[in-house]
């Protein structure tokens, strides 16, 4: 699933330049494209920031010549620190040689762009390395959650990358081949040539070469495939000439770099160890985050996360929307009168229905978004970098995309299957992680209460159902009317008081050790059956009579007086 288009980018970007003229004029710049734009002439200043500052940056732009620090230095020791050995890093320089180039890529850079460079070149280098630093950020917040629940060894990499060249004159393609092959980073990497003429559906590259025409023009262009996927190659146009204006179609469409077949090839072999350098990497988080899954974090029946992983990956989430100052939406959902597909169906059309609806939401999901099963017939996604505008568009997908399928018992007959939604933002409800899930499941009760088969955001004065505990003295006025009404709740609606029952029990549960009472109480209640219906109406019946008897006595007492 392909993330964000760069065209909508946001983020935050560190700019480091000793000059403040040069520094004003590019930053200006940028703050007027929409981004959010720290200025320094400093390089101590600028380590103090990326490593230690409140929130974390998108993307480094570094001056190369600074004294006493220059930007070749600075790349290095941001490179050396984990908080920004990811971070993307531009250079910004005056100077346009080879060797210059090629040294910025060595010390750790990913790309660099000349202080001449028209705006719209620039902006597209930026835009396309943002959303590179933010889809980094999203798989080492993902890697981290992981390795807490995992506690595992991350995979050794791979011996040798692999390089696919597709071009589309064969000529060129050979000659592209034979100056790889005899460049000083030759022995890194396997190459492979493929006609532009085959039809490429997926890739085991880490790397692939291609020229424009291949790239972005036909009927099939490779960039709209691949462009922006997390799980794709990365990708290096080479075009025939220089052209501003495709080398911004290029960056805005997913390219990971753009060169001409007029590059010095020490250049092109740098800027080839760049690419493969971060393709790796991210590759590497993938494979980490993805073993971790299968092994630990996942629920068996549906494949989805489970639980466990699905709380810290919310933690984590969480605080990484409040460092950035980024919104994050949570979304819960819940099968509609499940129970009755596995008493009228059995359990394993029950078992089906859960494996139904969590691939329908898996497919619907973006690559970024968490999904998992968080316990019985309910759901929970976390949607990073998400508003509650956006998250209301996407749980209305996430219900339409289950609302009709079908699930069959074993003995004949079927049933449509529905779903219910709560969404929650942060910071639109709440700055607190525990109420965001209140206010959340509160919206999802409110969904089931207003017929079910709906989507309901959190109410600003919305506040989590507790369940009504009477008060021990004489009763107010109105109180046996109330209790009456919520008699003939129970009675008549087979599902709205259990799921406000199984709110409150799901609370107290999470709050209560392991071993006591109140835990083991709680356990049996989630799982309420209609047995415990009938015993809510009988409760209901004597505290009815009970506080009628409690007014009579004190009419009585009152005239006795």
């Amino acid at each position: 699933m392909a993330a964000l288009n760069s065209l909508g980018t946001t983020g935050r970007v560190l700019l480091v330049d000793d000059s403040p003229i040069a520094l004003e004029a590019i930053g200006s710049r940028l703050q007027e494209s929409g981004l959010d734009v720290v200025m320094t002439t400093s390089p101590r200043e600028a380590v103090a920031l990326a490593t230690e500052g409140p929130q974390p940056f998108d993307l480094l732009i570094l001056d190369v010549m600074m004294p006493h620090i220059d930007g070749h230095e600075l790349t290095r020791r941001l490179r050396d620190h984990p908080r920004t050995n990811n971070t993307p890093i531009l250079l910004l320089t005056s100077l346009d040689t080879t060797d210059d180039r090629v040294l910025g890529l060595v010390s750790g850079a990913d790309d660099f762009f000349t202080k001449t460079a028209p705006d719209a070149e620039m902006l597209a280098r930026v835009r396309s390395f943002i959303s590179l630093g933010k889809m980094r950020a999203q798989l080492q917040a993902q890697h981290e959650a992981m390795a807490r629940v995992m506690r595992e060894p991350e995979a050794p990499t791979p011996p040798q990358a692999r390089v696919e060249i597709i071009h589309h004159m064969p000529v060129v393609s050979e000659r592209l081949a034979r100056a790889l092959r005899g460049s000083p980073v030759g022995g890194e990497f396997q190459l492979t040539q493929r006609a532009s003429s085959q039809r490429m559906a997926t890739s085991d590259a880490d790397l692939l070469v291609v020229s424009y025409p291949v790239a972005l023009e036909g009927e099939a262009p490779l960039l709209k495939r691949f462009g922006f996927d997390e799980e794709a190659p990365a990708i290096l146009v080479v075009d025939e000439t220089e052209s501003t204006a495709r080398r911004v179609m290029a960056f805005d469409s997913g390219a990971d770099d753009y060169l001409t077949l007029q590059t010095p090839m020490a250049e092109l072999a740098a800027r080839l160890g760049s690419a493969l350098r971060r393709q790796r990497r991210q590759r590497q988080l993938r494979s980490s985050r993805d073993r971790a899954m299968l092994v630990a974090v996942t629920d068996p029946l549906t494949g989805l996360y489970n639980r466990a992983y699905f709380h810290e990956a919310l933690g984590v989430e969480f605080r990484r929307a409040q460092r950035y100052k980024h919104p994050m939406t949570l979304v819960l959902l819940d099968l509609d009168h499940f129970k009755q597909v596995n008493d009228n169906l059995g359990h394993s059309a029950g078992d089906e229905a859960l494996r139904e609806v969590s691939k329908r939401l898996r497919q619907t999901a973006r690559s970024t978004d968490v999904v998992a099963r968080h316990g019985g017939e309910e759901f929970a996604m976390i949607l990073p970098e998400t508003d509650l505008e956006q998250g209301l568009i996407a749980a209305e997908r996430f219900r339409a995309a289950v609302d009709g399928a079908l699930v069959t018992g074993a003995r004949g007959g079927s049933r449509a299957l529905t779903m219910s939604a709560g969404v929650g933002c942060f910071p639109a409800h709440t700055s607190s992680i525990s109420e965001l899930i209140e206010l959340t499941d509160a919206a999802l009760y409110t969904a089931k209460r207003q017929g079910r088969n709906r989507v309901c955001a959190v109410s600003v004065s919305q506040e989590p159902p507790s369940p009504a505990i009477p008060a021990a003295a004489a009763p107010s006025v109105g109180t046996s009317g109330v209790m009456e009404r919520l008699r003939r709740l129970v009675a008549e609606d087979l599902e709205g008081p259990l799921t406000a029952t199984r709110t409150a029990a799901r609370m107290l549960h999470e709050a209560s050790d392991p071993g006591d009472t109140l835990h083991t109480l709680t356990s049996q209640l989630r799982q309420s059956t209609d047995e415990v219906r009938q015993e809510l109406l009988r409760v209901m019946d004597d505290l009815s009579r009970a506080i009628l008897e409690a007014g009579r006595a004190g009419a009585a007492h009152g005239e006795h007086k």
